[in-house]
């Protein structure tokens, strides 16, 4: 497996058929679309993910403080909960965010009936993506980082042109072909923007005082900051790849909003 998608091609000379790949533009994109869809965006995530990232806090909190078997229950079931939120909201993110470059709203119900539709695939295309990225980062971190790269937008083709996962890890590959340097900094840029935003939340509980696990009321303080940075990351990090994919779809192919709006009509 390792052997069909390790050979580099981190090239930034791309023949480009719809202008210059614009990190910029991409980032300007991503908090647009999470601007115009605020509503759909973070309703959706504080129930999808900040609700089960509470339940892993509160299982967290209980076996620190002395509850351990039933803490970790609890913290087992978040996660799981968590994971089944967290790529319903991916789907939801992708439909709204290629909707809105394209000019259509969407609306809460049409975005979650996506998200319904295709949460298996993303699920399944998460675990062989990080089967594939882990083999790549225990052998070697830099393979690991190229896999990482090559999938990074495995999961708009998913929801967007409705192809099998590993059609769609292909797809991943072959649209990022040529553009992989620009789609690593900006997955650095994004990982940067995600610890300043955890920085910033988690200080809000530090400034309280108290330890993370000694049991003191600002443990709860903590878990509620964690709480926050999921809601905030799992939007961004969402918005981020449909417009990374819709970036690469437009420079690469010459796609324009019509041929891009199509595959939801």
């Amino acid at each position: 497996m390792l052997q069909a998608v390790a050979p580099p091609t981190w090239s930034g000379q791309a023949v480009s058929r719809g202008g210059q790949f614009d990190l910029g533009r991409v980032i300007q994109r991503t908090f647009t679309t999470i601007r115009e869809n605020a509503a759909i965006f973070f309703g959706a995530s504080t129930v999808m993910v900040g609700a089960p990232s509470a339940v892993m806090g509160l299982g967290q909190s209980t076996a620190v403080t002395g509850g351990a078997a039933v803490g970790f229950l609890t913290m087992a079931a978040g996660w799981v909960f968590y994971l089944v939120g967290l790529y319903m909201l991916q789907g939801m993110v992708v439909k709204a965010a290629v909707n809105g470059f394209n000019g259509k709203a969407t609306s809460f119900g049409q975005a979650f009936d996506v998200g319904v539709k295709m949460f298996l695939p993303l699920l399944g295309l998460a675990i062989i993506a990080a089967l594939g990225a882990g083999l790549g980062y225990l052998a070697l971190i830099v393979p690991g980082v190229i896999i990482s790269v090559m999938w990074s937008v495995a999961s708009p083709a998913v929801v967007v042109e409705k192809r099998g996962v590993l059609e769609s890890l292909q797809r991943s590959r072959d649209l990022t072909r040529g553009y992989r340097w620009n789609v690593f900094g900006l997955m650095v840029i994004y990982m940067l923007l995600s610890w300043i935003i955890g920085a910033a939340v988690g200080a809000l509980g530090l400034a309280t005082g108290g330890g993370f696990l000694d049991g003191s009321p600002n443990l709860w303080v903590n878990a509620a900051s964690g709480v926050v940075v999921n809601i905030l990351s799992a939007v961004v990090a969402s918005a981020g790849v449909a417009a990374l994919y819709y970036e690469l779809r437009t420079v690469k192919e010459g796609a324009g909003p019509e041929a891009l709006a199509a595959v939801f009509d």
